[in-house]
């Protein structure tokens, strides 16, 4: 987890999983938890230059094979993930967005930092995630 964590840093390895932004550590105020309406999130995913990044995982298709009688019917491309400090209004709202999840900091995992075991999926946290993960020294 610590590798997953250490990767969410770096450019190189963000951007050979695809996602499409311009900066790598994005670290956004406290504020951001307290949206509840799906709109005033996608407004802040357009200033902080994610709107591409919205446009490619929006996405939705079928897939090839038996997999489709299986249960497995759509592919879904992930998106990033927003990393949180406690249960706030922008799980309900976050959650609407095709390939985007939301994690409170003491919950996060391997499978949400590096999807299909490849490190370097796009992550913002917010500064009370970071402060909580450096204060209580989770994954440490």
């Amino acid at each position: 987890i610590r590798c997953a964590l250490s990767a969410t840093v770096n450019k190189e390895l963000i951007k050979s999983r695809g996602h499409i932004f311009k900066e790598a550590p994005l670290i956004l105020d406290s504020k951001l938890e307290s949206l509840s309406k799906i709109k005033e999130v996608s407004e802040v995913f357009k200033k902080i230059n994610l709107a591409k990044e919205l446009d490619r995982i929006n996405v939705k298709k079928i897939r090839a094979g038996k997999g489709k009688n299986r249960g497995r019917k759509y592919k879904i491309k992930k998106g990033p993930l927003l990393v949180v400090s406690d249960s706030c209004a922008l799980e309900k709202s976050a959650k609407n967005f095709l390939g985007v999840d939301i994690c409170k900091v003491n919950k996060l995992n391997v499978e949400l930092l590096a999807p299909g075991t490849e490190p370097g999926r796009l992550t913002i946290y917010t500064d009370k995630s970071l402060e909580k993960l450096s204060k209580e020294n989770l994954f440490m």
